[in-house]
């Protein structure tokens, strides 16, 4: 079973429904061994879901001096149950190594992409937008960060996820050209992380939400660095130091985390 296919409203016209071999991928990626066992060990499947064209849906085509989008796609892609283990709501042990699976499918096809991974009744949305690159102009590079949201229950969504999900329907997304219509998607990301952080729904500009969202991730790592010195220091002068520092970028993340409350 599908997911994504029951619970987004699209025209039976985009509908591919196809299975791409991972070994495909793997090896047009080019992909590094330990990519390839990440891949073979962790997916279980990897689905075209759906084709979203100017034909289908009747969205124009959309070309700057940087990208063209006359297409965008849904990939789903479903792990296998045995070899992800759950470590607490929404965090898997192989986070970081599904996050990679993300990174090499969104570099491998060349449209912009919504990109799905499920874990049983949990998803997690990627999206980032693609530019031609400058070096190589038949490869494509992710523009920008890739953006994903944290993992959710489909059958126990919260007000704050049901939200998300109501936003990427496809009729509530923008038509007017497939930049719009993919950038309606992302910024729906953008938006959901924001609210996860804040408790609450974020009003603020998407670029302002971006920065504050980004500056609080760079806090995060920082604070995870020093708790992991504290656990391994035997010194407790030391160990006081460290608690006084972790403290300071904790007082700086909360008044990021109010800052996107519009306190």
């Amino acid at each position: 079973m599908v997911l994504i296919e029951d619970i987004l409203e699209v025209p039976m016209d985009c509908i591919v429904d196809s299975v791409i071999p991972k070994k495909d991928i793997f090896e047009a990626a080019d992909s590094k061994t330990k990519d390839k066992k990440i891949f073979t060990d962790l997916i279980k499947q990897i689905k075209w879901c759906y084709n979203f064209t100017e034909d289908n849906i009747r969205v124009s085509p959309y070309e700057d001096s940087e990208r063209r989008y006359d297409e965008v796609e849904l990939i789903n892609i479903n792990l296998k149950y045995d070899n992800v283990h759950k470590i607490g709501v929404g965090k898997f042990k192989e986070d970081d190594k599904i996050d990679r699976i993300a990174d090499i499918v969104m570099r491998f096809i060349p449209y912009p992409l919504i990109l799905t991974i499920q874990y049983e009744n949990e998803l997690k949305f990627y999206a980032s937008h693609i530019r031609e690159s400058k070096q190589d102009y038949d490869k494509i590079v992710l523009d920008g960060k890739k953006r994903s949201t944290n993992w959710m229950d489909i059958d126990n969504l919260s007000e704050i996820e049901d939200d998300f999900i109501t936003k990427i329907q496809f009729d509530n997304l923008e038509r007017s050209d497939f930049y719009k219509f993919y950038n309606n998607y992302l910024e729906a990301i953008v938006q959901h992380d924001a609210a996860i952080i804040a408790g609450e729904p974020v009003y603020l500009p998407i670029k302002k939400i971006e920065r504050i969202y980004d500056e609080i991730s760079v806090f995060d790592e920082k604070i995870k660095e020093i708790e992991k010195k504290i656990s391994e220091e035997d010194n407790f002068n030391r160990k006081m130091d460290l608690n006084i520092e972790a403290h300071k970028f904790k007082i700086e993340k909360e008044k990021l985390i109010n800052e996107l409350k519009g306190e």
